[in-house]
């Protein structure tokens, strides 16, 4: 496919997309798995992943219930390949890491330029783990996802932007808004109650293998697992639309980082995805208002910044025109099927075997965390950021 057909999809696509038989000019394409692994230990030496139980309760499992463990990629692979060891009941993964810290060698040929940004070079992630290793169900405030799959096999389950899950901010992340629901290791019995409910005609499912990649629109949730030891790289494209999102997420960030100061040390923990603790004190309040004073006045005066300029006209193509697209290259590029309900029901009949009931009770959910927690997220709510953005915005067109 021409990168400028590819480029279009991206751009216009409303569902997500996948597209195969690419042939990306990337040396991880062309070497081993343990040899590119072992690059990375000549470089890094010992590396800290991050681990989750392969059993678990009724809710997702977040990062804040994640433990930790130091060892050489070459350990990672022996032990992840034969499911041994450390890896016999636990998953672990080194991952949203920047190509930035990959050795020259393990990151050769890596660009988007293939799907159409050829500018995208450094702004890449790459993601590492076992069998196992999953991201709780979420969606990316920002930007459309295109994800590469080199190595392994990866689900995605996804599900479009008015789907009826229910949002939470806590765990809070910025740009990350994850869901309650737990699609790792549902309840036996939850597909029959309420909690999911609602969704099981709005999933759609796919496998990544090695040379497929996918397109991810704007406020897809999903939830991704490896089927086995895998790599891929991901980037996000930014979008003229951003703008509106960062001023919601700006507001959220100055919600939270005020109602955090107020907090213990161990409902600090509870409330803020540990990859945030360390950024969370990092602006002031001056800081933040100072940012969300310049994203209103972009709205605003609908003003073209020096970074707006960098981001991308979506939407642009016809209907018509987006179909004739996938008509005409169906061999390369096609919608990512949906489930019916039996089908999403037994997946998630098939995930509830690794549902274990004793591990419901965890020590950091005490009443305070939890009061935290449901305050939180009542002030963040999206109707109550969308109200606060509109008057805010309503001001600033004021001639008061």
């Amino acid at each position: 496919m021409d990168s400028t057909v590819i480029k279009n999809l991206v751009l216009n696509v409303d569902k997500p997309v996948v597209l195969q038989n690419l042939q990306l000019p990337w040396k991880c394409f062309d070497v081993p798995f343990e040899e590119w692994l072992g690059y990375l230990d000549k470089a890094e030496g010992e590396i800290t992943f991050e681990c989750g139980s392969k059993r678990n309760g009724s809710h997702p499992q977040w990062e804040r219930t994640r433990s930790e463990v130091r060892m050489t990629m070459a350990e990672f692979f022996a032990n992840a390949t034969t499911g041994q060891g450390h890896f016999r009941d636990n998953w672990a993964s080194y991952s949203y890491r920047s190509v930035g810290e990959l050795p020259e060698i393990c990151r050769t040929g890596i660009d988007f330029s293939a799907f159409g940004f050829p500018e995208i070079r450094d702004d890449v992630s790459f993601w590492i783990g076992t069998e196992g290793a999953h991201t709780p169900c979420h969606y990316d405030t920002y930007g459309c996802n295109i994800v590469v799959q080199v190595r392994g096999r990866k689900r995605w389950l996804l599900f479009p932007p008015d789907a009826k899950l229910t949002p939470t901010r806590v765990p809070y992340e910025e740009s990350s808004v994850y869901c309650e629901q737990n699609f790792y290791s549902p309840d036996a019995m939850v597909h029959r109650k309420c909690t999911l409910l609602g969704v099981e005609n709005d999933a759609y499912h796919m496998v990544l293998e090695p040379g497929m990649a996918l397109i991810v629109p704007p406020k897809w949730w999903h939830f991704v697992e490896n089927l086995e030891p895998s790599l891929n790289f991901n980037t996000w494209i930014q979008l003229e639309t951003d703008t509106e999102e960062q001023i919601s997420e700006c507001i959220t960030r100055q919600i939270i980082q005020d109602y955090s100061e107020s907090l213990t040390p161990e409902s600090l923990r509870y409330v803020i995805n540990p990859n945030e603790l360390a950024e969370l004190g990092s602006s002031s309040q001056q800081d933040l208002q100072t940012t969300l004073k310049y994203l209103l006045n972009q709205k605003t005066a609908n003003k073209r910044s020096r970074i707006a300029s960098e981001r991308h006209t979506s939407n642009y193509l016809p209907q018509e025109e987006l179909k004739h697209l996938l008509k005409t290259y169906a061999d390369h590029a096609s919608f990512v099927p949906k489930l019916n309900s039996w089908e999403f029901f037994s997946l998630m009949k098939r995930n509830s075997l690794r549902y274990d009931p004793s591990r419901n009770g965890t020590s950091d959910e005490d009443e305070n965390n939890r009061q935290a927690g449901r305050s939180i997220n009542a002030a963040c709510r999206p109707q109550v950021i969308e109200l606060v953005k509109a008057c805010l915005l309503e001001r600033g067109n004021s001639p008061v």
